[in-house]
């Protein structure tokens, strides 16, 4: 029997035990029973680490949340797919409900099942990063807005931070689909859906994660492992994405192997060619893609930059992130 077989009884135990069918919805501490039918679908917000993600409301309370989907194969067969979906489940269930306490995170509500799937409900936000710059070069901007780029960078360095500290986990999928605004300006990491838990600081396996955003040392099938300062390459590379308006690899994923290889690992790092944003930005995202992972800063020494302390000492940062959230979606809204 596979290590993975062996499990399935923990974790459909576990599910039975803790994911029983309610929500919450914080700060508020009632607890709502519900069910699929409980639901009202609303659209498609996208897909998410090994699931699709709606926009749904909890009929009761009207309460709008983003659902995610996530297969959970009922054949009644305990087999080796069926254990590796519901250690999935357990795991984003686990870390995003560890990190309730973080402002920078999505909030977990509850979970039920359907028709063999889990439902993951969580807070639902406005528009991701992705979505956003995109919307903000097809509307002609000039630039993305450097406030913005930067509140998004304090507020995934305070996440990424928060898991690493408080829970030695690893999120080890940064990229702009998983950075989430909305109008009040906030700014959250979402989809813990192949995070990992680190040992020694050390997270071992190499194929998690989406291929593009990986730091050099993950694309190396002989490294010895790779720690928290991967994720700071990820967000190097969504921020450079943003500030390009394109992704810095153009084609990546229509090469071979050795290709990716050559450019990610032997390749000059990525930089923002948009004469527009500070020296302050460009040199932090240079900073963040620094090759060599034993000189490549970690979260305590973006902290200490120019560009983090900067952004987060701006009292009104949140504000004007807001508004810039609400005129693009105001704009694209309308057309």
């Amino acid at each position: 029997m596979t290590q993975s077989l062996a499990n399935w009884p923990l974790f459909r135990n576990y599910i039975r035990m803790f994911l029983s069918g309610k929500l919450v919805f914080p700060p508020d501490t009632k607890e709502y029973l519900f069910e699929f039918k409980d639901l009202e679908e609303l659209g498609s917000l996208g897909n998410g680490s090994f699931g699709t993600v709606k926009k749904m409301r909890h009929i009761l309370t009207g309460t709008e949340m983003a659902v995610k989907r996530v297969r959970i194969v009922s054949s009644g067969v305990d087999d080796a797919a069926s254990s590796r979906s519901m250690k999935r489940l357990k795991q984003e269930v686990d870390a995003i409900k560890s990190a309730s306490n973080c402002k920078q995170i999505v909030q977990f509500y509850g979970i039920t099942f359907h028709e063999g799937d889990g439902l993951v409900c969580m807070e639902l936000m406005d528009i991701s990063l992705e979505r956003l710059y995109t919307a903000v070069h097809g509307l002609g901007y000039a630039a993305f807005d450097e406030n913005t780029l930067g509140s998004v960078a304090i507020n995934v360095i305070i996440a990424l931070n928060h898991m690493k500290s408080q829970y030695h986990i690893i999120h080890r999928d940064v990229k702009p689909s998983n950075i989430l605004l909305n109008r009040k300006g906030e700014v959250k990491l979402c989809d813990f859906g192949i995070c990992g838990y680190l040992q020694d600081s050390v997270a071992q396996t190499q194929d998690a994660g989406c291929r593009p955003y990986m730091a050099p040392e993950r694309l190396i099938a002989f490294s010895k492992g790779y720690d928290i300062r991967s994720d700071v390459w990820s967000l190097g590379i969504s921020m450079v994405e943003v500030a390009n308006f394109a992704f810095p690899y153009p084609g990546f994923t229509s090469v071979p192997l050795f290709a990716q290889l050559d450019l990610v690992v032997h390749g000059d790092a990525p930089m923002v060619n948009n004469p527009l944003y500070s020296t302050r930005t460009k040199n932090f995202i240079h900073y963040c893609l620094t090759k060599d992972l034993n000189d490549r800063p970690t979260f305590v020494d973006l902290a200490n930059t120019p560009f983090y302390q900067y952004y987060n000492s701006m009292e009104d940062l949140s504000e004007l992130v807001g508004a810039y959230v609400a005129e693009v979606l105001g704009k694209i809204e309308s057309v």
